[in-house]
């Protein structure tokens, strides 16, 4: 039977492709099968410049902390607690998850402190310590639930020490900036023990609210790397003993 000549080719390209099929199925090689259609991934096709990412709930807490908001309260340094807050000392507030009511604020010369929502709050007199615990109760009575209170003193009206007894130099120290100060700096200052010095009784008068406390400090034992600090804060007045041997 013969072929119409319009369908010779298309017919003659029917019979390659069956006979190329057979052939590699005789030799044992796979047939070569059209690719399939893979529909695009339409994310793929966006400009990277026009994507936009969710933040990942890590990135967002440390957003929230770069705020403040979740920031934890710092909790007082050893012996800062314990200074006697007086008239022109500055004061930061800090108070959780209430950023709107932190703030700066000078004592002033009747010994009050103006604060958010509470107004004018007498703390002249007060401890640190025993201010923050003041404020956490007014806080607590009428406006905040457990607040959660820091002060910290930006800046000290008076910032003087007074060194005395086996040191080279005896006399009263302008403590400088706002940093706070180990008592062998403190004697540093002083000049240093003088030879017959006893660095294991070396006694700090400080005074807290109504009364004078009295605190005995092993400098020798403070000179090991593990031996700890001790803080000297301003109006501390030290004394340096004599070594009977």
């Amino acid at each position: 039977m013969s072929v119409p000549f319009s369908l010779r080719p298309r017919f003659f390209f029917s019979f390659i492709l069956v006979g190329s099929l057979a052939t590699r199925i005789l030799v044992g090689a796979p047939p070569v099968l059209p690719a399939p259609q893979t529909q695009s991934d339409p994310t793929s096709a966006t400009p990277a410049a026009f994507r936009q990412e969710a933040p990942s709930s890590a990135s967002r807490v440390g957003a929230d902390r770069a705020m403040g908001v979740d920031s934890p309260i710092p909790s007082l340094m050893a012996g800062e607690g314990d200074y006697i807050l007086s008239s022109g000392d500055t004061l930061d507030l800090m108070v959780y998850r209430e950023p709107d009511l932190g703030m700066r604020s000078k004592i002033a010369r009747d010994g009050r402190v103006q604060l958010p929502l509470l107004g004018e709050v007498k703390v002249a007199g007060m401890s640190v310590r025993e201010a923050q615990d003041h404020l956490r109760r007014l806080y607590d009575a009428d406006y905040l639930v457990d607040p959660q209170i820091y002060l910290n003193i930006s800046s000290y009206t008076q910032r003087k020490i007074t060194v005395i007894g086996q040191v080279s130099r005896p006399g009263s120290y302008e403590l400088q900036g706002n940093e706070s100060l180990g008592i062998l700096e403190a004697i540093g200052m002083a000049g240093g023990f003088t030879r017959i010095a006893d660095t294991k009784n070396v006694v700090v008068k400080r005074r807290t609210g109504e009364k004078v406390e009295t605190i005995k400090v092993n400098t020798k034992r403070l000179e090991s790397p593990d031996g700890g600090s001790f803080q000297v804060l301003p109006g501390d007045i030290l004394t340096v003993g004599e070594s009977w041997y």
